[in-house]
């Protein structure tokens, strides 16, 4: 297909990038304050500022929106809302420090705080944060007063250590939430106090559990109720896995259809086309593997560290693998029109933008008079 990643996947161009001086890249994730907005913005950190750039000219220059205070802490998360708030963008600072940016008068609409907010998530109004100790709120963004939305706020606790990422379903229904100990959870917010009891089974109990912190979660947009996750281990390992969330909450699936890859590098973000089935993975520090040999050999470095790799879905066939920096790829964001990728490079001081796929074109309809016409006997 033309609009594959296999015809499609090229480097654009960079942006200067930067987390603050006191951060430690290796830690950056896909929490990494990067974030594209409906209205074809792309929103950014460099150090403790906060800038913006219009996606419409790649080439054009960045602005500043804003500096953070030394007493707001660090620059950790940026996330901008959905299509129904274009102009809208979330900021999360180290020391709590959490505001809701408008795009368009670049102004400041909303501040409240929350103990260290670690992931972040919209799904329509309402805003999703995880934070270290593994407690999830959820927080009505209509409401125009930030004291009476923090008090009115949903808040749930069920893991045992930091969230690290949060993904909605397209129904806006489901929101996963995935920590540091590798522990998966699927929340239903009709029913957000208690998870759903999905995943594989383990002591007559389903769980959803991987070895390595989770990194990465993504909801298939356009086959089945798939969630997708991916993590990242302390020795530079990774794996993607594939669930199944069937009503009865079984994830057994056809056995042609692998639901685990286990890979020689860390899994730093996932994404789906929204025109093809495709499935994009990027890739941290790669795993090193030491050779026995009688004779002294370099050691196997991994084969995607750094890399944009695209599976075929649901199959996971290899669709194709690029390298696409010489350092850790510490997270990404994918275009709203699922075109475009930027990846945040810290360890280069760039985000570095990256075709991905081709435009989609719907098949023509057949019109009504050649219809007719194939009609007439």
């Amino acid at each position: 297909m033309p609009h594959s990643a296999f015809h499609n996947v090229k480097s654009v161009n960079a942006v200067d990038y930067s987390l603050p001086a006191t951060a430690d890249a290796t830690e950056a994730t896909t929490s990494s304050p990067v974030g594209w907005s409906h209205s074809n913005a792309l929103v950014f950190g460099r150090g403790n500022r906060l800038f913006y750039k219009t996606m419409t000219d790649t080439e054009g220059v960045a602005q500043q929106l804003t500096k953070l205070n030394d007493s707001m802490g660090n620059l950790r998360l940026v996330q901008c809302a959905g299509k129904d708030q274009p102009n809208v963008t979330f900021l999360g600072t180290s020391n709590g420090y959490v505001q809701l940016w408008d795009l368009a008068p670049k102004k400041v609409s909303q501040q409240w705080k929350v103990k260290g907010p670690s992931a972040v998530s919209f799904n329509a109004a309402l805003l999703t944060i995880g934070d270290e100790k593994g407690t999830l709120r959820h927080y009505d963004t209509r409401t125009n007063d930030s004291a009476k939305m923090r008090d009115q706020a949903k808040k749930v606790t069920r893991h045992q250590g930091r969230v690290t990422a949060l993904a909605w379903s397209r129904d806006g229904n489901l929101v996963a939430s995935g920590d540091q100990n590798g522990l998966i959870l699927v929340w239903d917010i009709r029913k957000y106090r208690t998870p759903l009891e999905v995943g594989e089974m383990v002591q007559r109990r389903r769980k959803m559990q991987h070895a390595g912190a989770i990194t990465a979660l993504t909801w298939c947009p356009w086959f089945g109720k798939y969630l997708v996750s991916g993590d990242s281990a302390a020795d530079g390992s990774g794996t993607i896995r594939v669930w199944d969330l069937s009503s009865d909450g079984d994830t057994s699936r056809n056995p042609e259809r692998p639901t685990k890859l286990d890979l020689d590098a860390q899994v730093t973000s996932l994404h789906f086309s929204p025109h093809i089935n495709e499935l994009l993975s990027t890739h941290g520090r790669g795993k090193t593997t030491e050779v026995p040999s009688l004779y002294s050999a370099e050691p196997l470095k991994s084969r995607i560290a750094n890399s944009i790799v695209v599976h075929q879905f649901p199959l996971m066939r290899h669709v194709t693998t690029v390298t696409a920096a010489q350092k850790n790829i510490a997270g990404s964001v994918l275009s709203p029109n699922g075109h475009r990728i930027v990846l945040a490079v810290p360890e280069e001081s760039q985000l570095k933008i990256w075709d991905v796929w081709g435009k989609f074109k719907a098949p023509k309809q057949p019109s009504m008079l050649a219809t007719s016409s194939c009609m007439i006997r």
